[in-house]
């Protein structure tokens, strides 16, 4: 059934009244009403463009929100005197609205995108919140999200992360420490002292001097694991060992010192592939963890979650940072008809949630899709997968890009 825009933005007025922010619960009798008159995104995008009278956005429920939030927005992009948000706190709430130095409402940042929460998050975090210490790894192709996941379990949590970036040439000292030389603020000479890695501050965290738990735990989250060296992995392999929840970190660059952890630490592992090296064209990409970990790491992770491309979050992406349906819709069907192609085999370069992210902010900055998309992927391809690219983008978007935005008079060596 149409929806009558003029008819909605009059009982979204009347439902407002004076404030510039409302938040109805799902449980609330109006939502029903309201959920299905602004669920279709290119209605969302109709309230924010109307050429006269009071704009508005909305917040829709997802990733677990339970509140849909309307937001006031002023038709000339100038602060509205009359509109006071009720609740500064809740004002925050949509991280696209810019605001005035007195907190009104001015106009929507297509620079960022809201988070979205994945769907596995709550099996996520219910596995790290268990009593029981389990150790998750996560898996996915690049820019699907896995950094993003663990630090919003972390924030929902109330842990810190300890985040490490593996790489093949990386020393321990990251992991497990080193002495080092400083001075001595009391006599001014130099002196040894040892300083802590990032695992063992991972350990401590919520612990007092004397090892008692007086606060919150820590996430140690390691990244890139696959690429993690052999070396470090030996070393790591110890903290895995244990199935008692508080575990043991021995140090054996500080004279093999123990450190017992928080009954808490959770420790997370992610990485584009399973640490099983190069099993498929697709992990063949990820150059730097082709080596395959010591199983015996492997075999101390407690469960393994997968993650990819969610469809319906790079839609949510574009429909914010693009604001225009018929555009975001040209650039999903250039992703669907790409990501065929990689299925086939007959691409390598994977096509990621950051390109659908890097072609929205580059269609701001030009205004042009078929500019956006050469400026974003082509480069970064082989000679082979151009000509792919510029076909589906020729079929899609009309245009032969690769002879648009090459000029024959120049000689690219």
């Amino acid at each position: 059934m149409a929806v009558d825009i003029e008819q909605v933005k009059t009982d979204i007025a009347t439902l407002m009244g004076s404030q510039s922010l409302v938040e109805i619960k799902k449980d609330d009798l109006q939502y029903k009403k309201w959920s299905e008159a602004l669920h279709p995104a290119k209605i969302r995008l109709e309230l924010t463009k109307s050429k006269s009278g009071p704009l508005y956005t909305v917040d829709f429920p997802m990733g677990g929100s339970d509140s849909i939030i309307i937001h006031r927005l002023n038709s000339d992009n100038e602060p509205n005197q009359t509109f006071n948000p009720p609740n500064k706190a809740k004002a925050q709430t949509n991280p696209l609205i810019t605001s005035t130095d007195k907190g009104m409402y001015s106009k929507i940042d297509r620079t960022i995108h809201s988070y979205v929460v994945p769907k596995i998050a709550n099996d996520f975090i219910k596995v790290l919140t268990d009593k029981a210490s389990h150790v998750v790894w996560l898996t996915g192709p690049t820019r699907c999200g896995k950094d993003m996941l663990v630090h919003y379990a972390g924030k929902s949590m109330g842990r810190k992360v300890y985040q490490i970036n593996c790489k093949g040439d990386m020393d321990s000292a990251v992991f497990f420490g080193e002495k080092t030389i400083v001075v001595d603020d009391a006599s001014k000479q130099n002196k040894i002292v040892f300083q802590q890695g990032q695992v063992e501050q991972a350990c401590r965290e919520g612990l007092d001097e004397n090892g008692k738990e007086v606060g919150e735990p820590a996430i140690l989250f390691i990244t890139e694991a696959a690429a993690m060296p052999s070396r470090v992995a030996i070393g790591i392999n110890r903290l895995l060992e244990s199935d008692d929840a508080s575990r043991t970190l021995v140090i054996d660059t500080d004279g093999g010192r123990i450190v017992r952890s928080h009954s808490g630490l959770r420790i997370v592992f992610a990485s584009n592939t399973i640490g099983r090296g190069s099993t498929s064209m697709e992990a063949s990409a990820y150059s730097a963890q082709t080596d395959a970990l010591d199983i015996s790491l492997l075999n101390r992770i407690s469960v393994c979650f997968r993650m990819g491309y969610d469809k319906e979050v790079e839609r949510h992406i574009l429909e914010e940072k693009i604001g225009d349906d018929s555009i975001a819709n040209l650039v999903l069907q250039f992703r669907d008809a790409i990501r065929k192609h990689i299925r086939e085999g007959k691409l390598v370069s994977p096509f990621s949630t950051g390109h659908i992210v890097h072609i929205a902010d580059m269609y701001r900055v030009f205004g042009d899709i078929g500019k956006a998309i050469y400026y974003v992927c082509f480069e970064f391809l082989m000679p082979e997968e151009k000509a792919i690219y510029n076909e589906q983008a020729h079929a899609i978007l009309g245009k032969d890009l690769l002879l648009k935005y090459t000029d024959a008079n120049v000689d690219y060596m």
